[in-house]
């Protein structure tokens, strides 16, 4: 909905809810209040999304604040009609964008939309942007993948010399999880990713929960993999990962859809994946999750598809996919090459995951702009919410989720020095102990600022604004003489 008399831009909770839009905290909330100053029911707006907005062939990227707006999912307030200033012709229903901010700012192929109301759209989340129309076949929304084709990535699972074919009996599950099982079979038969099998081979299902609560099914390989001879190609260290970022303006990032199931078992094997149910003993063709080389074996594959423009302008960790670019130019570009790349190669996407042109993006737990890094808000959620470990296994679990934040965390080793004290044998328990490294998470995160090989710098913070942020570095002593 246009509105002269709104201030800003403003979308729906709702529509933020259902299309899992990442929020932005506000520094300071603000109130929104009507024509005669009354405040509206709904009050404080606290968080803000930034989002790609398509108004037919107009696109652009804008920043809307959250929060309760009636039956619109979003309106576009005088702050943006002031932006572009568009010429709106009532009898035609049309509207002209012909701006100085739209021809630098906007992607269009036409600066004349028509419509009796126009459709605006989220197209970061609910629909591919045209520039990208000849890449929708990537985008499917089918719930279970097609077989993919036999190629030099196909999984081999080796056996150890001395491995002997072993079987666990079925694990018990429960209604909904029996339901899910049925489900999942009868799918991936009829998608032949699996097949009915006589394998001495037998492995027990299990099930774990999605982030969305729904139920994946998985196997307990565990007995395999201990047979199993290591497959020992790298996964790219975090760390590494992102330092590639630095200098970038602009980000898209794609999910892989089905993951591993793009990746057929090695002709031969498939016996080895053999897993038992109430329904009968079933063989994987493709590579199922829970394989000990599932990881090495996959990411050998992207790594060779995109070698070329690896760290270049792509950057890949498994099925997650992030392009950068310093400019929208370049960008546009990168993002064809990556999209023809996956075509060519029959590896699809989740559209509701990826995300297209965007200055900040959430990748392996991690909010990266072109300012720096931070810490993604769940994951401080995450850690205030963890119970109280009560054995050494939850105390090393909980160290080792620290541990990946331990950049942003001020005094992390002195703070986490008595934790690892806890991992020992016969060590008393501090309450103390853990609750300090919680405080240090409610305390908040500085923006970590990028490495800059470029330059020498003394001082062990940078100004950003009228904030100081921490400062990534790389020292090294050199010596004297």
């Amino acid at each position: 909905m246009l509105d002269s008399g709104a201030s800003s831009i403003f979308i729906s909770k709702n529509i933020v809810r259902d299309f899992q839009l990442f929020k932005k905290k506000l520094d300071k909330p603000r109130r929104l209040k009507v024509i005669d100053g009354q405040e509206i029911e709904s009050g404080r707006v606290e968080h803000y999304v930034t989002l790609n907005l398509k108004i037919f062939d107009h696109e652009e990227e804008v920043d809307a604040y959250v929060v309760n707006v009636g039956n619109h999912n979003l309106v576009l307030g005088m702050a943006w009609l002031k932006r572009h200033n568009p010429a709106i012709d009532w009898d035609k229903k049309s509207l002209v964008f012909s701006s100085r901010y739209c021809s630098e700012n906007c992607l269009h192929t036409s600066p004349i939309v028509k419509s009796g109301e126009p459709d605006l759209e989220i197209a970061a989340t609910s629909e591919l942007p045209s520039r990208y129309s000849e890449f929708s076949k990537i985008f499917t929304d089918k719930e279970i993948s097609p077989l993919p084709p036999h190629c030099p990535y196909d999984c081999k699972i080796a056996l150890k010399p001395d491995a002997v074919p072993c079987h666990s009996p079925i694990y018990s599950l429960g209604p909904k999880e029996d339901e899910e099982l049925r489900k999942t079979v009868t799918k991936q038969l009829e998608a032949g990713l699996i097949r009915p099998s006589k394998s001495p081979m037998a492995s027990p299902v299990i099930f774990v929960k999605k982030k969305n609560g729904s139920l994946r099914m998985c196997i307990d390989y565990r007995k395999l993999n201990d047979m199993t001879v290591k497959n020992v190609y790298p996964l790219p260290r975090s760390n590494d990962l992102i330092e590639k970022l630095q200098g970038t303006k602009i980000f898209s990032k794609f999910d892989l859809k089905w993951g591993y199931h793009l990746v057929q078992i090695k002709e031969g094997d498939e016996w080895k994946t053999a897993f038992k149910t109430r329904y009968g003993l079933f063989e994987y063709l493709v590579m199922p999750f829970g394989l000990t080389n599932a990881p090495a074996t996959f990411q050998q594959f992207m790594n060779d598809i995109f070698r070329d423009i690896l760290d270049v302008y792509v950057i890949i960790y498994l099925d997650d996919i992030l392009v950068f670019s310093k400019n929208k130019a370049d960008h546009e570009e990168h993002v064809r090459e990556v999209l023809s790349r996956l075509k060519k190669h029959n590896l699809y996407c989740n559209l509701a995951k990826c995300f297209f042109s965007v200055k900040e993006i959430d990748y392996l737990g991690l909010i990266v702009s072109p300012e720096g890094i931070r810490v993604d808000p769940a994951k401080v959620v995450k850690a205030i919410n963890w119970l109280v470990p009560s054995k050494v296994v939850q105390v090393q679990e909980f160290v080792g989720f620290c541990n990946f934040y331990r950049t942003f965390i001020q005094d992390y080793s002195r703070i986490a020095a008595p934790l690892f004290n806890l991992t020992r044998k016969n060590q008393h328990w501090e309450w103390t102990v853990f609750e300090e490294t919680v405080t240090s998470f409610k305390c908040g995160f500085p923006l970590v600022a990028f490495f800059d090989t470029n330059q020498i710098i003394t001082p062990l913070e940078i100004e950003f604004g009228k904030d100081f942020c921490a400062l990534e570095f790389f020292y090294e002593i050199i010596a004297s003489g």
